[in-house]
């Protein structure tokens, strides 16, 4: 029929297309549809932007916290004053006493006291810390004590009796204070 029209009369083609039904879709029943489509996926949305917005908050944070460890690491890193470690006494004064006497002597004991916290620190560099602010001398009675690590934290105001007291609390060492020297054993 499309090909060659002139083979029709006007009235077959007439009949031939009132013959074809084409449906009308329901614009209202398609509209609804629509919408609830839509409402659907909007109720999805704000959940997975507050999702997003939360792994955002706890990335950051996460960086953050990081970058503030390593930074006040470093400056407790700087402030750590380096120490001198010498033999105080004789091989035969060790043999009598029945402790290894190496001393921790500060460089530098003009310093003022500050706050110090210790997070999974050697006790060694505990004492360095000791042995600097306090002005004593630091003695290991046993030498594993000097890397068993700690937690460890005091405040400037703080004497050194209550340190020690505070380290002798632990179970695996014991500190003594006699004269200005601090014996570790």
């Amino acid at each position: 029929m499309l090909l060659h029209p002139e083979q029709y009369s006007e009235e077959q083609l007439d009949q031939m297309l009132d013959n074809t039904d084409i449906p009308v879709p329901d614009v209202d029943d398609e509209w609804q549809r629509f919408r609830a489509k839509r409402a659907q996926r909007r109720q999805r949305r704000p959940i997975m932007r507050w999702a997003a917005i939360i792994m955002a908050i706890a990335t950051l944070s996460g960086i953050s916290y990081a970058a503030i460890y390593h930074w006040r690491k470093a400056q407790v890193q700087k402030e750590t004053p380096s120490v001198e470690v010498q033999q105080t006494t004789t091989v035969q004064e060790q043999e009598k006493e029945g402790i290894t006497a190496i001393a921790i002597v500060p460089e530098n004991q003009d310093s003022l006291r500050q706050d110090h916290q210790f997070n999974n620190v050697e006790l060694q560099e505990i004492m360095r810390q000791v042995a600097h602010d306090y002005n004593v001398n630091v003695k290991f009675g046993n030498e594993k004590t000097r890397t068993i690590r700690f937690y460890l934290k005091w405040e400037a105001d703080e004497t050194l009796q209550d340190i020690i007291n505070r380290i002798n609390h632990f179970e695996k060492v014991h500190l003594t204070l006699s004269e200005n020297t601090v014996t570790v054993y």
